[in-house]
């Protein structure tokens, strides 16, 4: 029951969050600081344990009869994200200001809260339930603490994700229904409505529709093309920590959905959808890498670069499926379906790592623009190494970790996209480009004198940045004890 305690404890210390005054943020720090330890010791400890099949199921039972349950389980992929969770919710907190009140510490705090009690969650109504905690803190977070026409960003971001939940919602409630027809008894039990025969046993109609509710409801959250109006405005409204929490953080909801959620059922979904999901995924990577070289503010033009990287994720799973259905079982489906989780993983890092280095960049100068900015190498040379090592990871760069998780995708899906994969590697070239135009205009060449006389990084913005690229680094030249536990995940769920 460990787990379970674990849980509830966060929960209810989160919430305490609302009531620290002005010691909130030093009271989120130390949760969030203790509990990452905490999940970090507990996860070690049951290493060679964790694989595809869930364990650890620990539960509360509310109703036997209609299946309710308060239930946790736990998987390699879930342990690490969570560990990421916890992770970019502590940046989040360390870079906000303590002007924005205990209210805004515990928005942050619940955000976290509902997205660790997602990841771990084996009921599919308190996986709905967690799924409408994060999203809820996270519009008023927008609404309430944003700029530049918040209150219609933030709408806008609470109808595109709610319309997603309503959808995921009612699939969950075919799979209840038809799960009572088929066996008499009602469950909630995600390993138990998830599964191939259940889903086989469905009329197509419905079979259709419990993949398009869930795959709107996990697209949207990744973003794909075309449900992603709602990121850019969003990113740039919101202050730098909620833009953090939103790349770093909300973008794990719609890769875990994918991989965590259906990835155990990926043997029946239609080819169909799993060829548009290869395609949607193309079209992001290269519709996103083209917007993002035309947008004139830093924020915005890496909103689009972390929409455009989670189209390798959105492409490694229609090509896992491919294979499966394919009937080819091999290496190269391991390795695609790794590298997709991986970049799940590492995506979380580099954009907390991008952000973070851009408020402290906006914090110096006072600005977001990038043709305000200019030569700033000058006059703040520790800043401008974070921003350009931050910049590196994100386009790739080998010895860190994004670029593990991307040439994992591209040497996985080859068998089945065949010479499609030059789209992938055009929309990889125009990412490059567009990351080195920005580090040459803003922290290289002539310095804009307009900007006066600009501070440089302090103790505590180096030590958070330089944790942050180690990290990065370390898992771009260490990948395997990671590696180890997603493989052994995707290998254990078919």
């Amino acid at each position: 029951m460990l787990l379970l305690y674990l849980y509830i404890s966060l929960f209810v210390l989160t919430v305490g969050t609302f009531f620290g005054g002005k010691y909130a943020k030093p009271y989120a720090l130390i949760v969030t600081g203790l509990y990452f330890l905490i999940f970090l010791i507990y996860f070690i400890s049951k290493f060679y344990t964790l694989n595809g099949v869930f364990n650890s199921m620990q539960s509360i039972p509310i109703s036997s009869y209609y299946g309710f349950d308060f239930s946790l389980q736990l998987s390699g992929f879930s342990a690490l994200l969570v560990l990421l969770s916890v992770a970019v919710t502590f940046i989040a907190v360390y870079i906000s200001g303590t002007r924005y009140g205990k209210v805004f510490f515990g928005l942050e705090m619940l955000t976290m809260a509902g997205l660790v009690g997602l990841l771990l969650s084996a009921n599919v109504l308190f996986f709905y339930i967690f799924w409408e905690v994060v999203l809820i803190p996270v519009y008023l977070l927008i609404g309430v603490f944003g700029k530049k026409n918040a209150d219609s960003i933030s709408l806008k971001f609470f109808v595109y994700t709610h319309i997603g939940s309503v959808l995921m919602l009612l699939s969950f409630f075919s799979l209840y229904t038809y799960q009572y027809e088929n066996t008499g008894t009602f469950t909630m039990s995600i390993s138990a409505l998830l599964t191939p025969s259940l889903i086989n046993s469905m009329p197509v109609f419905w079979r259709g529709f419990v993949f398009f509710g869930l795959f709107v409801a996990f697209l949207v959250k990744l973003p794909t093309f075309p449900l992603h109006s709602w990121l850019p405005d969003s990113y740039e409204s919101a202050p730098y920590p909620v833009t953090i929490i939103l790349a770093g953080a909300l973008s794990i909801m719609g890769g875990f959905g994918l991989f965590g959620i259906m990835l155990p059922v990926i043997s029946v979904v239609p080819a169909s959808f799993s060829t548009v999901l290869i395609i949607l995924g193309i079209v992001s990577l290269i519709y996103f890498s083209l917007a993002a070289m035309s947008q004139p503010s830093m924020k915005r033009m890496m909103a689009y670069a972390s929409a455009a990287a989670m189209g390798f994720v959105t492409i490694s799973f229609g090509t896992s499926a491919l294979e499966i259905q394919n009937s080819v079982y091999s290496a190269n489906y391991i390795l695609d379906v790794t590298g997709g989780m991986y970049q799940i993983l590492v995506h979380g890092l580099i954009m907390a790592f991008i952000f973070a280095s851009l408020y402290y960049i906006s914090r110096s100068t006072g600005k977001e623009m990038i043709g305000s900015l200019g030569g700033i190498f000058r006059e703040a040379p520790i800043l401008s190494a974070f921003l350009l090592a931050a910049l590196l990871a994100s386009l790739g760069l080998p010895g860190m970790a994004g670029f593990v998780a991307e040439f994992s995708v591209l040497a996985g899906i080859f068998p089945e996209v065949g010479m499609w994969i030059m789209l992938i590697i055009f929309a990889m070239l125009i990412t490059a480009s567009y990351h080195i135009w920005m580090a040459q205009r803003t922290l290289f060449g002539p310095y804009n004198e307009n900007l006066g006389n600009i501070s440089d990084s302090t103790p505590g913005s180096s030590v958070i940045l330089t944790i942050i690229m180690m990290a990065i680094i370390i898992l771009g030249v260490f990948p395997h004890y990671a590696f180890q536990l997603l493989s052994s995940y995707a290998s254990g769920v078919i």
